[in-house]
């Protein structure tokens, strides 16, 4: 039997140091793309009650949560999304605040899927919500945020898809089809069944033009063209308000100079159940699943007392690394550089490194045994820049490893100590009282 303390549980892992690294880079570049947009940052429970995600469908429905109990017998449940608590928070703490509100986030979410792909159980997210908009500006500034976002982070080549949730809704309205048929169409479309969705639509009784409209929904995607192949006669109100909708944020993205990304895509429909209009999907070159996702939940704020139009992104960190080359930000991480104190030279190697810390510089101070071969050994084969040898007479020999070039100095000459006579009275030249920082 296989002993399961070694393992880690499907579709969880391990993100080793240098990944680590880069991961935490990525999330920084999104960080600063959003704040820079006037989102503040908020953080929400791991996890909540499980009324709060009760009744949700598609990817949030109850078999994708993780539950558990309290110790009063009560259900909970570990956040399988950030929007739905953002939408919480935001309606019952915040609702008295000016509007439109601006937040942004990142953190693991958790849900119980089949992992396939780039699917995990638990992964990262890192997104904004704007709330108290019904604006067609709201979702066109959320989505040219993340495709600002995506390019900070380095990849270039990716395209985000919008749709319309609201297009499709009109179209079930005006079928009069009830909820099961209507999320068997759904699924039918979104798996781009043709044969599936004719024998749905062959037995509605509607117009020939409505039909074949929903027979070729999965296949009406591009341009500014698909909106006005789309626009058939005998559309209902509904449909015909989310293709306008849909015409004026493709305008304003194009404004923003993100039209060169944006392809309109009809067909599709995201398996939330709380999206109510614009919706979306970022795919970047080399990865069948999104890298980004997000869209239009008017209602989702109502359901915690608060009505109030919203729109959100999430941005899956885990999935954008795999897309980013290794040395996309390499250029920005600072060399690391190794000290190495000689005997009786400790209080010397520890004030270096204390100085060079609080001057922006990566350093590890060595406590391995051995001597300066050991340690250099050490400085090689952990990808240190430079090595700095201390000397108990105060002496420094910075050694440059990739130049393998040695050059000798003192400490306190390296650090830019200067002494007057009138300092040296005072303290003398070996105090301890750390005066030097000062300097």
């Amino acid at each position: 039997m296989s002993d399961w303390k070694l393992h880690t549980p499907a579709g969880v892992s391990d993100i080793l140091p240098e990944e680590c690294e880069r991961k935490k880079d990525v999330e920084a570049t999104l960080w600063s793309v959003f704040t820079a947009a006037g989102y503040k940052e908020v953080e929400t429970p791991s996890f909540e009650f499980y009324d709060c995600y009760s009744g949700m469908g598609g990817d949030l429905s109850q078999e994708t949560l993780y539950k558990f109990f309290d110790d009063h017998g009560r259900i909970l449940a570990l956040r399988p999304d950030f929007t739905t608590s953002i939408a919480r928070m935001a309606s019952t703490k915040l609702s008295e605040q000016p509007m439109p509100q601006r937040y942004m986030y990142s953190g693991n979410v958790f849900r119980n899927e089949q992992c396939e792909g780039a699917r995990r159980r638990e992964f990262t997210q890192c997104g904004i919500e704007l709330i108290g908009s019904y604006s067609p500006s709201a979702d066109a500034e959320v989505i040219a945020a993340a495709a600002e976002a995506v390019l900070a982070a380095g990849v270039e080549d990716f395209t985000i898809e919008i749709g319309q949730v609201a297009f499709f809704n009109g179209l079930v309205e005006q079928a009069g089809l009830d909820a099961q048929m209507t999320e068997k169409l759904r699924e039918r479309i979104d798996s781009k069944d043709s044969v599936g969705i004719k024998k749905i639509v062959d037995g509605l009784e509607m117009d020939d033009e409505i039909k074949r409209l929903m027979t070729e929904l999965p296949y009406m995607f591009g341009d500014m063209g698909v909106l006005e192949k789309a626009r058939v006669p005998g559309l209902n109100g509904v449909s015909a308000a989310a293709l306008d909708n849909l015409k004026r944020v493709y305008e304003l993205l194009c404004l923003y100079g993100f039209g060169e990304y944006i392809s309109i895509d009809l067909g599709m429909l995201r398996n939330i159940d709380y999206y109510t209009g614009i919706i979306f999907k970022g795919y970047a070159r080399g990865l069948g699943f999104p890298v980004c996702g997000g869209g239009r939940y008017d209602n989702l704020m109502g359901r915690f007392g608060a009505p109030a139009g919203a729109v959100g992104v999430s941005i899956g960190v885990n999935r954008l690394l795999s897309v980013i080359p290794e040395d996309a930000a390499a250029h920005a991480r600072p060399s690391r550089s190794l000290i190495f104190a000689e005997e009786k030279a400790e209080g010397a190697g520890y004030d270096l490194a204390y100085n060079l810390r609080v001057n922006g510089c990566l350093v590890e101070y060595y406590i391995g045994e051995g001597g300066f071969n050991a340690a250099e050994d050490y400085a090689v084969n952990t990808g240190c820049g430079s090595m700095l040898r201390v000397f108990a007479d105060g002496r420094l020999l910075i050694k440059d490893l990739a130049k393998n070039e040695i050059t000798e100095t003192t400490v306190n000459d390296f650090l830019g100590y200067y002494e007057d006579d009138e300092h040296e009275h005072e303290h003398g030249h070996d105090c301890d009282c750390g005066c030097h920082h000062e300097h």
